[in-house]
């Protein structure tokens, strides 16, 4: 088997820190365009002159759902950089999400779904990533826990939270292992100088 080729390594190293990070970051945004989704949602059926509008309620359905959505293709790139990466240390694979692939999928094509009132549907020449999800179908409502009715955001939070550790752990092992070698380098140094300045001693 072939040593693993640290420049690639590197790369991919630094591909699975930006997609950790950025879950990170999408978990948060979607979280917060939730908790408007749902207030604006209470106080427009209060009814009162200061209420969100119909308009506003459209907005806000646009803005989550282009959030979850990005949320899902975070979490698969994520997913995919860290097969790359054990493949290139001849590490073992971690294991797949199936459904997170299902969702990523289905979303890609969605172009390509039937659709009825709630939900994109696979037809009979149409999105066939739909098929492999429950039902054959996913929800196009929004506002649950879940997105896309699947997707349990928690879930991918603590995933990239764990690599995101797992890489400052090994980069502060790597930074305590250089310094470790610049320090017997300069005691070698320090050792050759000093026989040096006593061989010099001696002649005289």
């Amino acid at each position: 088997m072939s040593t693993p080729d640290p420049v690639v390594v590197e790369h991919c190293v630094s591909f699975v820190r930006i997609w950790a990070e950025t879950v990170l970051r999408q978990v948060k945004r979607v979280r917060l365009m939730r908790a408007t989704f749902h207030r604006d949602h209470r106080n427009y059926e209060r009814l009162e002159d200061w209420s969100p509008t119909e308009t506003d309620l459209e907005r806000n359905f646009r803005a989550l759902w282009a959030e979850e959505h990005t949320l899902v293709w975070a979490a698969h790139q994520l997913e995919k950089w860290a097969q790359r990466l054990a493949r290139e240390r001849r590490q073992p694979s971690p294991e797949r999400d199936a459904t997170l692939a299902g969702v990523r999928n289905a979303l890609e094509h969605l172009e390509d779904a039937d659709f009825d009132e709630f939900h994109a549907l696979a037809g009979e020449k149409s999105n066939r990533s739909l098929r492999g999800l429950p039902g054959s179908r996913i929800p196009i409502t929004l506002g649950g826990e879940l997105s896309f009715g699947l997707i349990d955001s928690r879930e991918l939070e603590e995933r990239a939270l764990a690599i995101v550790r797992s890489i400052e752990d090994e980069m502060e092992q790597h930074a305590l292992a250089r310094y470790l070698a610049w320090r017997d380098e300069e005691e070698k140094e320090a050792r050759a100088l000093r026989r040096l300045s006593g061989d010099a001693v001696q002649d005289e």
